[in-house]
Order: C-alpha cells, then sequence, then structure tokens
C-alpha cells in the first residue's frame, strides 16, 4: 500500500525553492518551514508507551502548528472533551454565515479587520433577534468556527455556528423554546438581511477608522466614493446564510462540534500525489454533489495553501452569549437544571393498562461520552488494544 502524502511531504521538498522564488517571509516562511520539518528527525523524538501492554517506542515530535494538517487529531480530541462537558441535552441548530465573493480579496489584505467583522456581524444578528421578545425573547448561546477556504482551496470566507434550541429567559427562570421543533425561530430571510445590514456597517466603520488596506486590483475602490459605491453594491445582493434543523441526537451533536473545529484548507487524506512539479487531489463540487480530482502546479498549491494562514493570535473558534467564557459555567449549570424540569422534553408512554404517562427522556451523557471514547482508537502496534502515550523526550547527543 502507498504511503500516505502529506502537507509536510511537499513543503519539505519543494518548500524552500518557493520561499526564494517568491521572495516569502515572516509567519508565512515560518509556518512552511516548521510544516516541512513535521515528524521528522529535524523534529526530534519521544518515547511513548501503551497503557495496555508492555510496549514502548519511539515517535519523531510534531510541529504541533494549527495550520499542520497531521498535527490536529489530538487537539480535536481534547476540545471535544472540554465540549462534551458543556452540551445541553437538547436539539442543536448548525448555521452558516457565508459573505459575498466580491469582498475575497479584501478579506485577504485585511484578514483580522474582516474576519473580525464576520464574528461580530453573524454573532450580533443571532442573539439580537434571539432577545427580540416578537421572535424568542431569550438569551442563547452560540459556538463559532471560521473557515476561509472552499474545496479547491481558494478564498471562501464563511463561519459556521452551532446554537441550541433555544435559550435561557431574561429572569433566567426558565428555558424557552424556538417554537416548532423542526424550524428555526425566525426566517431565513430576516436572518440574512439583518447579517448583511450589520456586516456592511461594521465594514464602513472600518473604513472610516482606516482599519483597512488597499492593494492592487483593490486600489479601484479606496477613494470614499468608489467605497460606497461598492458598498452599495454589495446591499443590493441577497446574503446566504444557511440554517440546518436542530441536531438532537448526542453523536450528530458531536460530529457537528467536532467537524468544522480543527478541519484545515487541505486534508492529508486529499491529496493523491505528486508528480512531475504537480498535485492531484480530490475536491468536492458542492453545486454537482460530486468528487472531482484537480490538478495544480506545486506553486500554485502552495500559494493557495498560504492564503489561508490566519494571523498570529487570531482566534478561529469564539463563544458568544450564555457560551461566553465569563458565565459560561453558571450558565450552562442553570440551562441543565432548567431543561430536567422541562415539560416538552418529557414524552409520553402508554401504560399497559391503557392509561399514559409522562417521563423524562434517557438522559444522553453517558451516550456522549462513549461516543468521544469512540474516537479514540486503539494504535498500539504490539496489542492493537491499547493507545500509546508520551513518556518522555528523547535526548540528542551532546
Amino acid at each position: 500500500m502507498q504511503q500516505q502524502i502529506t502537507m509536510g511531504d511537499i513543503l519539505d521538498q519543494y518548500g524552500e525553492s518557493y520561499i526564494t522564488r517568491h521572495n516569502i517571509t515572516g509567519q508565512e516562511k515560518g509556518i512552511i518551514r516548521l510544516l516541512a520539518m513535521c515528524r521528522s528527525q529535524a523534529m526530534g523524538s519521544h518515547f511513548e508507551k501503551c497503557d495496555q501492554c508492555p510496549y514502548l517506542g519511539k515517535a519523531f515530535n510534531s510541529c504541533r502548528n494549527r495550520h499542520c494538517p497531521s498535527c490536529q487529531q489530538k487537539d480535536k480530541l481534547q476540545w471535544m472533551d472540554k465540549r462534551m462537558q458543556e452540551l445541553l441535552p437538547i436539539g442543536y441548530y448548525h448555521l452558516v454565515f457565508t459573505i459575498p465573493h466580491e469582498l475575497n480579496l479584501l478579506c485577504l489584505a485585511n484578514k483580522k479587520v474582516m474576519y473580525d467583522i464576520l464574528f461580530k456581524a453573524a454573532s450580533q444578528t443571532i442573539l439580537e433577534l434571539a432577545r427580540d421578545t416578537k421572535h424568542m425573547g431569550a438569551d442563547t448561546g452560540l459556538i463559532t468556527v471560521l473557515h476561509t477556504w472552499g474545496q479547491n482551496m481558494m478564498g471562501h470566507p464563511h463561519l459556521h455556528c452551532i446554537m441550541p434550541a433555544g435559550g435561557l429567559s431574561f429572569d433566567k427562570q426558565h428555558w424557552v423554546h424556538p417554537g416548532k421543533k423542526k424550524n428555526f425561530f425566525i426566517h431565513v430571510k430576516a436572518i440574512s438581511r439583518k447579517f448583511r445590514g450589520k456586516y456592511l456597517d461594521l465594514l464602513k466603520t472600518a473604513y472610516h477608522n482606516q482599519e483597512l488596506r488597499f492593494y492592487g486590483s483593490l486600489s479601484s475602490v479606496a477613494g470614499k466614493g468608489n467605497f460606497h459605491s461598492f458598498c452599495a453594491n454589495l446591499f443590493a445582493k441577497e446574503w446566504v446564510v444557511n440554517i440546518q434543523a436542530p441536531l438532537g441526537n448526542p453523536e450528530k451533536v458531536l460530529e457537528y462540534l467536532s467537524r468544522y473545529v480543527f478541519r484545515i484548507a487541505i486534508t492529508d487524506r486529499r491529496i493523491i500525489e505528486v508528480k512531475d512539479g504537480k498535485v492531484l487531489f480530490h475536491w468536492k463540487d458542492y453545486r454537482t454533489g460530486l468528487f472531482r480530482e484537480m490538478e495544480l502546479d506545486i506553486d500554485e498549491f502552495i500559494r493557495r495553501y498560504l492564503l489561508h494562514v490566519l494571523p498570529q493570535g487570531f482566534f478561529k473558534v469564539r463563544y458568544y452569549g450564555i457560551f461566553a467564557s465569563r458565565y459560561r459555567k453558571q450558565n450552562i449549570e442553570t440551562a441543565r437544571t432548567l431543561l430536567s424540569q422541562d415539560e416538552e422534553l418529557r414524552q409520553e408512554q402508554t401504560l399497559e393498562d391503557g392509561g399514559k404517562v409522562w417521563v423524562k427522556q434517557d438522559n444522553p451523557w453517558n451516550e456522549i461520552f462513549d461516543k468521544i471514547q469512540g474516537y479514540k482508537k486503539p494504535n498500539c502496534p504490539l496489542c492493537k488494544k491499547g493507545r500509546l502515550h508520551f513518556a518522555g523526550i528523547v535526548s540528542r547527543p551532546g
């Protein structure tokens, strides 16, 4: 069986020449070199010990960089363990906020500013609409995850959001349900238009505060008149917000919580081969639903990959509303208590004598925990049953 080609393999072979030819500096240069050394002798090695048998072996150290496709699984599991402790026994909605492609170049030139605006616009839209007594009249929560790419690795900034079905009443005395079980608490068009207005208002504020930079072809929208005309054209478009029905199954909740958090512009498993200075990889065409193959020159492949390097210190996962860090623990405990007493979460069962009784639904926490443990598959090469754990650094000579 042919060994899987990794992003590290490609950067190890072609990274330095790419740096030289394109005069790459700063953060991108460091990431190319770091990923090229990942899980190689250059990074050093450590001992791994099985928790089920006497096996003790050596393994190369990983770079642990968040842009490395090979280093995300451990962080993913740790993140899932934490979120498992915070899941509420209720359905979850999955929302995706997408900005028009006309903003892609502006995003690349102003990553921090533009992505911060995306987080603010999406979170403010949902939290404000949820608090409106004409709609739900409650404080809800959001877990938001930024993605900047499409399957072809080109720019496609969008925000994945996980929201519980409902929220805490303002006095925190009961859980407010959104209405019909499978429908969102407000029509998607109202959400997309409010999101559009929020984003463009924040964008104009950033422009007036001189926070935006205009390079190359962006110079055509740099002037005040041109910029406001640019924004007017964006306001005339319908923006895309996608909402999926609540996911009540704990397995599905975990799948959605983990699927989008540590995904990279391209995963190693999508890379098919590197040959004659070209990279062949799989991609999914969402317009047709079909999987296809794409071939790119090495330089174009690396260029597209670097488009999605996030600014240093930038948080691509953020929490809002009742899930915001300051009061998260307290709000989750309150919500769990209220949900455990909630009549709407009870189901009707028929007794043998024909009578009926209301009983609480099964507690999902043990099932959730089992699902998480299922991700931690045995990886011991000797017994095939245990998992390998860190057992010390291998010292280098001298």
